[in-house]
């Protein structure tokens, strides 16, 4: 099983959550290949500069004499480093951006953890279908004519007596 880290955008979701995104923490054969181009592709600006930095001072260390294999195995350790955390670097860069963590989901790929976040989410209060009336806080009716005389009957509901 796969696990998948759910982010949401900053500001929050938005409301058919249509920018959520899943990201699967597992090994990422391009990022081991191809290190910096992989990080740079996600938009890990710095990091991917300075991988491609090291991937390049990896190249030319391996092309002096006697340097070979310590070129090849800084490469090959910086392939590695990046296949195994290069994901979880995509997920610390968003969550810099302001994006946030709100679940993490096992499931054996990327459709069924969907379909196991969004089952869980809690669905928006029905809204009742008769108006509601807040009986505590009405105004009394303003009182277009003032009565100066006398009530007829035992009780007036315009307010003379």
């Amino acid at each position: 099983m796969t696990s998948f880290i759910v982010l949401t955008p900053p500001g929050g979701p938005d409301r058919d959550h249509a920018s959520t995104r899943f990201v699967a923490d597992r090994f990422s054969w391009l990022g081991f290949i191809v290190p910096g181009l992989w990080l740079l592709f996600h938009r890990c600006w710095l990091i991917g500069l300075a991988v491609l930095a090291v991937q390049l001072a990896a190249a030319w260390l391996s092309d002096q004499p006697g340097f070979f294999w310590a070129g090849t195995f800084s490469e090959l350790a910086l392939g590695l480093l990046i296949g195994l955390e290069g994901r979880q670097i995509v997920v610390r860069n968003l969550m810099a951006k302001g994006w946030t963590m709100v679940d993490v989901v096992a499931a054996p790929d990327l459709s069924t953890a969907e379909m196991m976040y969004f089952s869980n989410l809690p669905t928006g209060t029905p809204k009742p279908a008769v108006p509601v009336t807040d009986w505590k806080n009405l105004s009394p009716p303003a009182q277009t004519t003032s009565r100066q005389g006398p009530a007829l009957g035992l009780f007036d509901i315009g307010g003379g007596r």
